[in-house]
């Protein structure tokens, strides 16, 4: 098997062609890729990035000077933010803290019967690749795990000791003989005859080269397409590709985020952590589930049954909010490269908000801050702060970079990721996400790209 991190940029001079193109070689690229190539497909795997990622575990290669990330424009509540996005290979998977927590079967009720029962199938699939792995609980996660012991999870790490595992190491779809290129940039797909919403037969690249078009495009044909550009990049090739409202595809709307709030905590409580900086500790080991049935809310009509808890006394069906505790190990600035310094903090997150966002055609996230929302994380700030012995906290506004549902099952995809009423053009990635799940959506991204890689491979439409 060949080293994960190895890759060839290729030659112009090779035939533009394979049976399928994926685009990104993020968690859920490389899972329809290697499956893909396993089932006997030319697979042409295309990554934007061309820098390859540190395999140090716990460093999270977000900051100002980073080269495999982008950045795309976010407006937060009334605060203007640059969300990163990994931009090499292993996707945001190689860049983020890699934390493997599977979605409860009740966070899949809402996208179908046989939803529960094919997720099953998927995570057993990738939890054989990834084989994530449980750490320690270090000082800040002892202190705030004792003011709940009842209310404790442990978090597994996609790392072996201080070597982070992405899933271009896991998967390897170089070892099953995937073509994979780097520093390519997909501007849209292809439509057989010119017809938009019609027959997908390639994609289009930004940028020059051998085989141009007329707009100094490379067009690479193929016989399907997966797009696999993460939640803003395959929203993006989408609209480029002139689907949108006007086709019947709600591309960008009513996206989801877990919104977070910090709150400062003394700095001597991670003493004794993370004194090698060579072997930095896991971000976040272990979180505290919390919920709060006095601030639930009535469910509307536009709720999904995710979210909804039991039904009250004069019949209304309520939701009850959720909020993660996480204790970050240490002060952020230690596992970011470049950020300046700032105080210890744990973070606290709502995991089942009321607020939705929208990515506007430009490619700028919106997220308005939902009044909902504001109340329960205030009020959990409050609890959460009482519990550990600190005075009123003072919070800082965050996002924990779980952006999901910008081309929905059932809205703008079916549930094999197909796009709906178009042929050949498939989409693979947290922007297919139904509702998004009361934990990270790493794990299940790779967990339902191997759901909907089976679903390919069975009926072979290459």
């Amino acid at each position: 098997m060949t080293s994960g991190r190895t890759r060839d940029r290729g030659s112009h001079a090779e035939p533009l062609r394979a049976d399928v193109v994926v685009v990104g070689a993020g968690p859920a690229g490389c899972v329809m890729a290697r499956r893909l190539a396993d089932a006997g497909a030319d697979v042409l795997l295309l990554e934007a990035g061309d820098h390859p990622s540190s395999p140090r575990a716990g460093l999270l290669d977000v900051g100002p000077g980073s080269r495999v990330v982008r950045r795309h424009p976010a407006w937060i509540g009334e605060g203007f933010w640059e969300l990163p996005r990994g931009r090499t290979l292993g996707g945001s998977g190689a860049v983020n803290g890699g934390y493997c927590s599977p979605a409860r079967p009740a966070d899949l009720e809402a996208w179908g019967r046989e939803w529960p029962r094919r997720y099953a199938a998927g995570l057993a699939r990738a939890s054989e690749r990834l084989r994530p792995r449980l750490e320690p609980m270090g000082p800040v996660a002892t202190r705030v795990a004792g003011a709940f012991p009842e209310r404790v999870s442990a978090i597994a790490q996609a790392r072996i000791g201080a070597r982070r595992v992405t899933a271009f190491d896991a998967w390897d779809p170089a070892g099953a003989g995937v073509r994979v290129r780097t520093g390519v940039s997909v501007a849209r797909v292809r439509w057989a005859d010119g017809l938009v919403g019609g027959r997908c037969d390639g994609v289009v690249l930004a940028g020059g080269g051998h085989h141009d078009d007329n707009d100094g495009a490379v067009e690479i044909s193929a016989t399907q397409v997966v797009l696999c550009a993460g939640t803003i990049g395959t929203a993006s090739i989408l609209r480029a590709s002139g689907l949108g409202e006007s086709t019947g595809h709600p591309v960008g709307h009513r996206v989801q985020e877990h919104p977070e709030v910090l709150l400062e905590v003394p700095a001597e409580w991670a003493s004794g952590d993370g004194g090698d900086p060579e072997a930095l500790p896991a971000l976040l080991s272990h979180v505290v589930r919390l919920e709060f049935p006095d601030l639930a809310r009535e469910s509307l009509a536009g709720d999904d049954p995710v979210r909804r808890g039991p039904v009250h006394a004069d019949g209304l069906r309520l939701t009850v909010p959720e909020v993660e505790v996480r204790p970050y190990a240490l002060p952020i600035h230690r596992f970011i490269p470049g950020l300046d310094p700032v105080s210890l903090r744990i973070g606290l997150a709502l995991m089942n908000p009321a607020g939705v966002g929208r990515i506007d055609p430009g490619g700028t996230v919106w997220l308005p801050t939902d009044p909902r929302d504001t109340e329960v994380l205030s009020a959990a700030a409050e609890f959460v702060a009482d519990r550990i012995g600190m005075g009123r906290p003072a919070l800082t506004p965050s996002t924990s970079q779980h952006l999901s549902g910008s081309a929905r099952i059932g809205e703008v995809v079916d549930d094999q990721g197909r796009v709906l009423g178009v042929e050949g053009v498939r989409v693979v990635d947290a922007s297919v996400l139904p509702e998004l799940p009361r934990c990270g959506p790493y794990y299940t991204v790779l967990a339902v790209a191997e759901v909907l890689a089976a679903d390919m491979v069975a009926t072979r439409p290459w």
